[in-house]
């Protein structure tokens, strides 16, 4: 009867670890011809990724909803001390980006696709950002590794 229970026991936990690694297989989840899936999350002065690492070489198939309650952009920005500060102009911005989804495409409610492969490890801290005025500030963006 005891190895029964232990049986019992170890099916459970098989049947449970499948069901935990099939319902996180759209977070990060490599597709058959290497590409990895992103899904993103911009909410109102914050920015959720289901991947932060990220390879180069390696193309990423960006997912970008707005769950805000106002139109946000979508970058891949190296860092800089002068982020956020008065006189840097959103043209600047737009020419440091990597990879960039603009306002027009996430307005409230919207999602938006894009790809990025990173060519190399870069020298700067990069970050996913939402440069919208005052969003930066505001908290909305989370520093990346490439590696």
């Amino acid at each position: 009867m005891s190895r029964m229970k232990l049986f019992i026991v170890v099916v459970l936990l098989g049947i449970l670890l499948l069901t935990a690694c099939a319902a996180r297989q759209t977070e990060g989840q490599v597709n058959p011809d290497g590409s990895v899936n992103v899904n993103v999350r911009l909410k109102d002065f914050s920015i959720e990724s289901s991947v932060t690492d990220f390879k180069p070489g390696v193309q990423y198939h960006f997912t970008v909803t707005n769950q805000g309650q106002v139109a946000h952009e979508f970058m891949i920005l190296p860092i800089s001390e002068r982020m956020g500060m008065p006189g840097m102009s959103r043209e600047e911005y737009d020419e440091m980006a990597l990879m960039m989804i603009p306002i027009e495409q996430l307005p409230v409610g919207a999602t938006a696709k894009s790809d990025y492969t990173f060519s190399n490890i870069p020298e700067e801290n990069l970050e996913l950002v939402c440069m919208t005025p005052g969003h930066f500030e505001g908290g909305m963006h989370i520093p990346i590794t490439i590696k």
